[in-house]
This record gives C-alpha cells, structure tokens and sequence, in this order.
C-alpha cells in the first residue's frame, strides 16, 4: 500500500498567506487582531523540526494531513464569516473575545488565579487546608460566586450553548452500591470532575481596555466603518460573452438556474452597523462586570439583556420631591389649574 505523500511547502504558504487576508477583512478590530495571532501562533508551533524529526514517515503525514484540514477548516470560517453569514461571524466573534476556545480558558486563569499570601501566618493557614479535591476541600469563593450569578441568568446560557453545571457542590453519595461509605478515591474523583465541569461551564469576564471598546462599538461611540476586499489580481472584469448555442447546450440541455439550497442553513448579509450591533450585542450580553456593592461591602456581577430595558426609575433632586405631586389629587387624577378653568369659562361664555 503507497502512503500518500507529506503536504508540500507551497501548499502550507498558500494556507497561511490566505488566512492573514482573511483576518484583515473581519469586520471587528478585536477579532483582526485575535485570528492574526492566533495563526500566526499556529503556524509557529508546528513549524518545529525537531519535533518531526522524532515521528516516523507515516506519523507524519498524518499528523500533516490533520493540520492542513484545521487550517482549510478555519479558512471557510473566515471567509464565510466576512461574506456576512451571521453564525460563522458570531463564532469568530466569541472566539476572539474569549466566550468559547483557548481564550476563554486564558481569561478564565488569569480570573481565578489565587493570591499571594502577605506574610507567614498566611503561608501556614494554607498548608493546614487540605489539598485540592480531597476531603473539606472547598473550590475558589469567585468560582462558585460566578457560577451562581451565571446559572440565575438565563439569558447567556442560551446565548453561549456551552453545557452549564447545575449543582453548586459535588454530587458525592453517602453509600455505594453495596451499601457501603463510598472510597476516598471516587469522592475525590467526582470533585474533580464536577469541578472541571464548572470550569468548562463559566464565562469569564473582560479586560475593561476591550469591554470599554466593546461598549463603543454597541453604542457608536467608537467610530467604524465595514472593511473593503481588494481586488483579485490576473481575474478579467469582464467574461467573454458565450452564445447559447454552444456544444454542452446543445449535448447536456440547459442548465439548471440558481436555486436556494446554498442558503439553507444560512444566507450572506450585507456588513453593516446595524448587522454587527445585533452580534456585538449578543456577545455583550455574554460578559459579567465584576463590580462592588458599596452598601454590602462585597463583590457581583452584572449582565446586560439581549434588548435594552427602559428605564422604570428616576432620580430626583430632594428639593424637587415636594412638587411631584403637587397638581395630582388622592385619587391619582391632574388636578385643573386656574389658568385652564378660565379658559373653560371664557368659552362657555
């Protein structure tokens, strides 16, 4: 049996030259910037040769033939995603501000990373906690604190279609099947995977230089404008015009006109402001604000709702609260000024 051959240099240059055009014409500065190094880092990090020179010639081509169907892969991502259908963009858009892939794990490190004790008496407070997943073992307060604020709102749930853990503790049985204490092992191992669970179900939230500019874009504070494709080199403007009666007419019949089955799951949409206020939107209501309650003395977070609420209250100076309801009787109806009375007389007259 003939193995089939390793993907040829010129190949991988076309991928990556194709890629990084495609990133300069995503519609989102953020995400420009976000797919640009993230292909560039991929491309870096299998281009090491140390690292093939210890596989064999058939670990190779298929470790090769993989990599190039990720990167075509991700190629129809992006050009489906700048042709303007709506579902590649969103997800090239959660990639990049960190709602789902590696930049969400990222974020999600940086988020719960623990803090470092001050002084001694904190270093041995913390040797004397048992280690992690073992008995009396609790997860980070920011962990379960997230964790409760994202399962009392629904809204990103549905947005983020990510598999959200339901219990804020570990499921561990008191018995087994046998009706005996369950091992120390499996209570350790139900913690761990209930915990890698919560992980895998969190949103983290963003750094306020990209929440800011995420702001701007919803509000149009931030100026934009929709990014132009330059113009193939070598392609004629004008196709030879072809009569109708040529051979594959007059062998084949004609042809079948253009039908809606390329936009089944999916039509192309003109990129404009409006269009990508929608998926900022959605990506928006996707992100807690960590945020301080000045009246209790702790920490929440906040979610924003896919459409904007109008607002049900007012602030109101204290010498203006006397005069509310001051033209308004006990029953809730306006009270009629002189001024109107004497126009009701004047006419009556």
């Amino acid at each position: 049996m003939t193995s089939s051959p390793l993907v040829p240099p010129e190949q991988w240059r076309h991928l990556f030259r194709a890629l990084l055009r495609e990133c300069t014409y995503l519609p989102d500065p953020i995400a420009r910037g976000y797919m640009h190094d993230y292909v560039v880092g991929r491309f870096r990090r299998y281009s090491d040769k140390s690292q093939s020179k210890k596989e064999n010639d058939l670990q190779r081509q298929h470790r090769q033939h993989l990599l190039r169907k990720t990167a075509t892969d991700k190629l129809s991502l992006l050009k489906r995603a700048n042709e303007g259908y709506s579902r590649p963009l969103e997800k090239v858009l959660q990639l990049s501000y960190g709602r789902k892939g590696r930049r969400r794990r990222d974020l999600l490190d940086v988020f719960i990373v623990p803090e470092v004790p001050p002084d001694a008496l904190a270093v041995e407070g913390i040797l004397k906690k048992p280690s992690m997943f073992e008995d009396d073992w609790e997860p980070p307060t920011l962990v379960l604190d997230l964790l409760k604020s994202q399962l009392r709102n629904g809204v990103s749930s549905q947005l983020s279609h990510r598999p959200v853990a339901k219990t804020l503790a570990p499921p561990i049985p008191k018995e087994n099947s046998w009706g005996k204490p369950v091992a120390k092992s499996r209570r350790r191992n139900i913690r761990k995977e209930w915990y890698y669970e919560v992980l895998n179900s969190l949103l983290p939230p963003l750094p306020d230089a990209e929440l800011d500019t995420l702001q701007g874009l919803i509000s149009g504070r931030m100026p934009w404008t929709p990014p132009k494709r330059r113009k193939a080199v070598g392609v004629p403007m004008d196709s030879p015009s072809q009569t109708s009666l040529d051979v594959a007419f007059l062998t084949e019949g004609p042809k079948k006109g253009p039908t809606f089955r390329d936009f089944v799951n999916g039509r192309p949409h003109q990129i404009t402001r409006r269009f990508m206020q929608r998926l900022w939107r959605r990506i928006y209501c996707m992100v807690p604000r960590f945020e301080w309650d000045e009246k209790n003395q702790k920490h929440y977070f906040k979610w924003e709702s896919v459409k904007p609420m109008p607002g049900i209250s007012t602030v109101v100076e204290h010498d203006q609260a006397p005069g509310i309801f001051q033209n308004v009787d006990a029953n809730g109806r306006l009270i009629k000024g002189p001024s109107r009375n004497r126009v009701e007389v004047t006419t009556e007259e």
